[in-house]
Formats: C-alpha cells, sequence, structure tokens
C-alpha cells in the first residue's frame, strides 16, 4: 500500500446520463424539493423557461459520480472524502429528457496537505455549459 496521492494534473473522466421525469420526481421526493419549477407544466409555461427544469443539485450530482468514478479509475487505496464544492453555477436550464456529460478533471495535487482539485462541468446533448463547480477532495494516509 501507499500514501501517495493517486492523481496527475490534467487527469480526467466524464459521465453521461440522460435525465428522466422519473429521476426529477424520485429526486424530490428525496430531498423534499417540491418546487413548481420541477413539478408544475402549466406554470412553467408561464415561464421564460416553457416547460419544467430538473433541480440544479439534480445535475450538479453528476459531477460527484464522475469523482468517484477517477477515483475508481486511479485505484486509488487511499481514503477520501469530498471537501467540498466551490463556485457553484447552474448556468443553463436542464430539461427532462436532456442528456448531460459531466466532465472531471484534475486541475491541481497539493500533496502536503493530501488535497486535489478539480473543475467539475456539465454539458448538456447541445454542448451548453450547464452546471460547473470546483471540488476539492481530502484524502488520509493509510494507517499501518
Amino acid at each position: 500500500m501507499t500514501n501517495k496521492m493517486p492523481f496527475l494534473v490534467g487527469d480526467t473522466i466524464t459521465y453521461t446520463k440522460t435525465l428522466s421525469e422519473s429521476d426529477v420526481y424520485l429526486f424530490a421526493g428525496i430531498t423534499g424539493d417540491f418546487s413548481q419549477m420541477h413539478m408544475n407544466e402549466e406554470f412553467m409555461k408561464k415561464t421564460p423557461y416553457k416547460k419544467r427544469i430538473a433541480h440544479g443539485v439534480l445535475t450538479f450530482a453528476l459531477g460527484s459520480t464522475a469523482s468517484t468514478l477517477i477515483q475508481q479509475q486511479a485505484r486509488s487505496e487511499m481514503p477520501s472524502v469530498s471537501y467540498g464544492y466551490d463556485r457553484l453555477r447552474f448556468t443553463n436550464p436542464v430539461y427532462f429528457g436532456d442528456t448531460l456529460t459531466a466532465h472531471y478533471t484534475i486541475n491541481e495535487v497539493d500533496e502536503e496537505n493530501l488535497k486535489s482539485y478539480a473543475s467539475v462541468e456539465v454539458f448538456n446533448q447541445k454542448e451548453e455549459l450547464c452546471t460547473v463547480a470546483t471540488h476539492i477532495l481530502k484524502f488520509f494516509p493509510i494507517e499501518e
């Protein structure tokens, strides 16, 4: 076993998923967020969006999945936890049926503090940026 950070700057992974109506409804049930923006098609016809949109946090969650996948790809032996996200923004609406691709790219590896910093960018099928953030992972040395 090793206590070496598992990433290099530039390491990347993607995760793609089409968001269905049931994904949005299940997420609403889990979180309790039943906003009209997500649940009421007639209400949304009167807004600039014209139809229901997915929860921003649901679109953001795909970046969390990508974080897990990049750790699996690196075959990391060091345990880690999400230390947080900075500069999270929802830059475009996501509609039911949109296919989203989360790009997760390592931008910095801080060996001294055992942290990695990655850009999270979620694009729709039209290649429009919908969600963006910086993710920080905190690693822990393996105790022997």
